[in-house]
């Protein structure tokens, strides 16, 4: 049985790769290679293999603009609202249904939301070839990298995470851009509740309806729940079969 913990577990931190990340990305380096550069430079030793990255747009589009280790399917590929939010995979559940940061059940695949003024603007997600043993330790440096990251990301794409999509702009936002859980919140903010109602009444995180709140605003084009409210009344989505 060969001896995986070497490569698995993590020695003591330091913050001496986040300085040189700093540095490095003073330089401007690509999605690319910044990927490239967090696996094989920073994360390689705790048995990292891949990455991408990806950022959502005002229409809830999902635009993966970087990656390592995969093959181009993803390269430049867009998914709609409905596209990414329908499948059925592990990576999802990580990042969309906890908080900002986490592992999947077995230990091999770290989500992480990248966040912007406090809400959702994409993820980083960092694939490992085996479950790894000290995972505080790797979630620690991994949350250090995508904050980084992220950071970097949103004002390098800026033209993504803020400008409006010419397709959500020209047309009517309906029951179907909308996913299951995100319907249920906005029934409750017609109604009047709190996230921590709505926390409790769901079986959520507050984290987690916060970040759900900040995109039915992004889809109906509002800033606050009772444009939003008022929204979904006049649209008669919460009403649709």
């Amino acid at each position: 049985m060969p001896n995986t913990r070497s490569m698995t577990s993590a020695p003591a931190l330091d913050d001496q790769p986040i300085f040189e990340m700093l540095d490095w990305l003073s330089f401007k380096p690509s999605s690319d290679d910044l990927a490239r550069g967090l696996v094989t430079d920073y994360l390689r030793k705790y048995g990292a293999s891949k990455v991408r990255f990806a950022l959502l747009a005002e229409d809830d589009s999902l635009h993966h603009i970087g990656s390592y280790g995969f093959d181009q399917s993803y390269q430049g590929k867009i998914e709609t609202s409905a596209e990414w939010r329908n499948r059925q995979d592990s990576v999802k559940e990580v990042i969309w249904n906890d908080d900002y940061i986490g592992w999947n059940p077995d230990k091999t695949i770290i989500g992480a939301a990248i966040r912007e003024c406090g809400s959702s603007k994409g993820s980083v997600v960092i694939f490992f070839d085996e479950p790894v043993t000290d995972h505080d330790t790797v979630l620690e440096l991994a949350t250090k990298f995508v904050r980084l990251i992220g950071f970097y990301l949103c004002n390098t794409y800026s033209h993504i995470t803020k400008a409006k999509v010419a397709s959500q702009q020209s047309r009517a936002v309906t029951r179907g851009d909308f996913s299951p859980r995100q319907l249920q919140i906005l029934q409750g903010m017609v109604e009047g509740k709190t996230n921590h109602d709505l926390a409790t009444d769901l079986g959520y995180s507050v984290s987690t309806i916060r970040h759900e709140t900040m995109r039915i605003f992004h889809l109906f084009g509002v800033s606050d729940r009772r444009e939003a409210a008022r929204a979904a009344i006049e649209s008669s989505i919460l009403n649709s079969n």
